[in-house]
């Protein structure tokens, strides 16, 4: 059954993404002050993180490296956090204790600086994701698959009863770097 959600899900995410993306500019317009969208664009948040994202994103993005005024600095990083993240908040499933996560394949495998080929499949708490990499011939480039609900952070790690995980729907096939 989950595969069939996640079948038609995916067709709502390709759309729904686009959308995002067009809606960038805009929805910073209708966050609070602390950068956080009403109940009703919810699906366009990022429930770990307000629209200025996290500390990474804010030390590391060009708009704050310029003397601009402070205002537009937050909207232009805000704006760029949406659409490196459209749609993040779209199919969030909570998990919580007890759910451990199971795999089969190589959990080792990744991309960019942790470069090696490979696929993982995990399950836990009735979702599942799907992991393939494959480097592009001789170049600095790979494909990468990630499909389901991302797990691979409960893979070896046991949730405490007052803890829950944020499985973030997924549907990304792409080309990324490859450094090795």
């Amino acid at each position: 059954m989950i595969y069939i959600q996640y079948f038609l899900m995916a067709l709502i995410t390709i759309p729904l993404t686009v959308l995002a993306i067009i809606l960038a500019p805009v929805l910073p317009l209708f966050a609070n002050s602390d950068g956080w969208l009403p109940s009703w664009l919810w699906w366009f948040q990022t429930p770990d993180n307000s629209l200025d994202g996290d500390q990474g994103w804010i030390t590391e993005h060009w708009q704050f490296r310029y003397k601009l005024p402070h205002n537009l600095c937050v909207y232009v990083g805000r704006v760029g956090w949406l659409i490196r993240n459209p749609a993040y908040a779209f199919g969030v499933k909570y998990l919580s204790f007890p759910d451990t996560a199971t795999f089969c394949g190589d959990n080792t495998i990744g991309d960019n600086q942790t470069a090696k080929e490979g696929w993982v499949f995990v399950k836990a708490g009735g979702l599942f994701q799907y992991v393939y990499i494959k480097r592009i011939g001789q170049t600095k480039k790979c494909l990468y698959v990630n499909l389901g609900w991302n797990l691979r952070g409960l893979i070896g790690r046991a949730l405490h009863p007052s803890e829950h995980y944020e499985a973030t729907f997924v549907f990304s096939p792409r080309i990324s770097g490859y450094d090795r």
